[in-house]
């Protein structure tokens, strides 16, 4: 079939979709309008109901939209709203984009082509396997760009709807595509490239270089383009097919932050480019402290689909505000032993929403962390389904990791809430912000201590979210720092509370604050403590001293006998713990309860009284 040549760029219609769901801009209460108004034009506009006053992300949709995000961003400026879900009516007095407005900006049109005209710009392929990057998944009433194909043969797509009533990455199969058909837009390039790069590792070297390794299906690529970022949103080609010819690069960086993205260009006449990659970066600065920044975040359909991501730029940018150098990779860069943790004073770890599939914490991993964590190091982790991995989905060993080295205890797959507070007195005092905004997370966890942590985060509703440990791991003698946050960091829109949490942990890292007793010197006997409160609903601290080190059990028991649940099943050094017991997923009844603790040959038994 032919096609007009030379119009709308595919790698330039992904590059632009993708802007509109990074996009962050601030929301006041004139922006907003969560029930439906009537604004000066008569129209009724109704803002959708994720939007907060204050800093947002994602760009809502708005029926019969049409904005650039200039015009978006000067809209809630001068208070128009922010997105309209009313759809009986286009009003002039708010901004954002429809599903065929948006796809019109992609495509570089002036003018927005709705999606009963679109079959008069666009033709039909004979099959779904003639889609290519940029084009149009379309019905007449609604249309999604096409972005590329998932490992496991979805498609996926970046689309303003009404699912969330935002512009979001989703992926569909075939089968929920029945009724759309695939279309390319006439005017659409010829020339294609679907061969994303990965990049896989950025670090600094001696010479003040930064060395750059990726992974990229090679066939008919003659090449690849670097594009390089100060402060991961404005990005500038700085190399190009010509000179970098191998999956690998050194490059001279000056003094400061810089970020990088890759694209591989096919061997043929338009010398196709392809969508470019996940960022990653290094802060070249003198420092003596050094942090790694692991981007662990591989899952392809879960909440966050985007093609590759750069939530590296927000760690990146919130460690070099504290001028504290850094380096950074993926997961799949520690399974060759091409980094050594322990040469790192900070791991920031993003797990995202990864979850059993991908695993958040592979065999492998566990022992890298348990190495580091033994050996001094300073930990700070944050997922949602870290916990439903390890300890309710996982092996003896996941479970056993997860409670003795990430020091928590699972409570609950789904918190219930899209806020979070910083406990008083905690490393996080002084932290709130909202999240579930660069992308929405549905099922963030609710943990609770173990092992001697605190509680460092609360959701909104009073629910754990995140701890802090300060002490010993496994048999070392060594103090380590641990900071777990039960959500993604990565999703709140606010970049000062995101920066404010990093600059918090890292004054926790160095504080050396220990979480437990010192042995020997305060704690002279073993015993164990009436929990507190009791009677309680629904959970309650139990606290017990350890007068030296051993294997330690903590066990719940019903008053037939029955064991309920093991809060602690691990070698414990000597000193004072504190142990949550929640029962908000346990299901159980209101009455008496035992709890036994036994370290070596000491072993005691209390009851408490559980009240709903």
């Amino acid at each position: 079939m032919s096609k007009v040549s030379s119009g709308a760029s595919r790698t330039q219609a992904l590059r632009i979709g993708e802007t509109y769901v990074l996009h962050q801009y601030e929301c006041s209460n004139s922006n907003l309008a969560a029930t439906a108004v009537t604004a000066p034009d008569g129209d009724v506009v109704q803002t959708p109901g994720w939007l907060v006053v204050g800093i947002n992300a994602r760009v809502p949709y708005k029926w019969g939209g049409f904005s650039t995000l200039t015009q978006f961003d000067a809209g809630l400026t001068n208070g128009r709203y922010a997105g309209d879900i009313n759809t009986d009516g286009v009003s002039s007095y708010a901004e954002g984009v429809d599903c065929s407005g948006f796809v019109s900006r992609c495509w570089q049109l002036t003018y927005h082509a709705s999606t009963s005209y679109m079959p008069n710009i666009t033709t039909q392929y004979s099959s779904w396997d003639d889609l290519k990057p940029g084009d149009a998944i379309h019905k007449v009433g609604h249309v999604r760009l096409f972005v590329e194909r998932n490992t496991n043969g979805s498609f996926k797509i970046v689309e303003a709807a009404g699912r969330d009533w935002d512009v979001s990455y989703w992926s569909y199969t075939t089968s929920d595509l029945s009724a759309y058909t695939p279309r390319y837009y006439n005017s659409m390039e010829d020339n294609y490239n679907s061969q994303r790069p990965d990049l896989l590792s950025a670090e600094l070297n001696s010479s003040n270089s930064v060395e750059l390794n990726w992974d990229c299906d090679s066939t008919d690529v003659i090449g690849y383009r670097i594009y390089s970022s100060t402060d991961g949103s404005s990005w500038s080609l700085i190399y190009d097919e010509n000179n970098i010819t191998s999956t690998s690069a050194e490059i001279a960086v000056e003094s400061g932050v810089s970020y990088f993205r890759i694209s591989s260009v096919l061997n043929d006449s338009a010398t196709s480019e392809s969508n470019w990659s996940n960022a990653l970066g290094i802060n070249n600065y003198s420092s003596d402290k050094k942090a790694l920044i692991v981007d662990g975040f591989e899952r392809e359909t879960g909440s966050w689909q985007g093609a590759g991501n750069t939530f590296v730029t927000k760690y990146g940018n919130a460690l070099s505000a504290l001028n504290i150098s850094f380096n950074s990779l993926k997961t799949s860069e520690l399974q060759n032993g091409s980094f050594e943790l322990g040469n790192y004073d900070y791991i920031f770890w993003i797990s995202g929403d990864e979850s059993t599939a991908d695993e958040t914490f592979n065999s492998t991993e566990q022992t890298l962390v348990s190495n580091y964590l033994e050996s001094g190091g300073n930990f700070f982790v944050s997922g949602s389904e870290i916990g439903w991995d390890l300890s309710y989905k996982g092996s003896t060993a996941d479970q056993s990791f997860y409670s003795n080295y990430l020091k928590a205890a699972y409570v609950a797959d789904d918190a219930g809430s899209s806020s979070v507070v910083g406990v008083e007195n905690s490393s996080l005092s002084g932290c709130s912000f909202n999240i579930g905004q660069t992308y929405y997370e549905d099922y963030p966890d609710q943990i609770g201590t173990a092992n001697g942590s605190s509680l460092a985060m609360n959701y909104a509703n009073g629910k754990g979210a995140g701890i802090e440990f300060s002490g010993y791991f496994g048999s070392s003698s060594v103090l380590s720092n641990l900071i777990y946050l039960a959500f993604p960091l990565e999703t709140t829109a606010d970049d000062e509370s995101f920066d404010l949490v990093v600059s918090k942990a890292i004054d926790y890292f160095n504080s050396g604050t220990v979480g437990i007793t010192e042995p020997q010197s305060t704690v002279v006997d073993f015993s164990l403590s009436q929990n507190y409160p009791n009677p309680f609903n629904p959970s309650t601290i139990i606290s017990y001293n350890l007068a030296e080190s051993g294997f330690v059990s903590l066990r719940i028991f019903d008053v037939m006998g029955n064991e309920v649940c093991t809060l602690v099943n691990s070698e414990q050094s000597a000193g004072t713990y504190d142990v949550q017991f929640s029962t908000s997923n346990l299901k159980l009844s209101s009455g008496t309860y035992f709890y036994r603790l036994q370290a070596g040959n000491y072993i005691e038994t209390k009851k408490m009284i559980l009240i709903k």
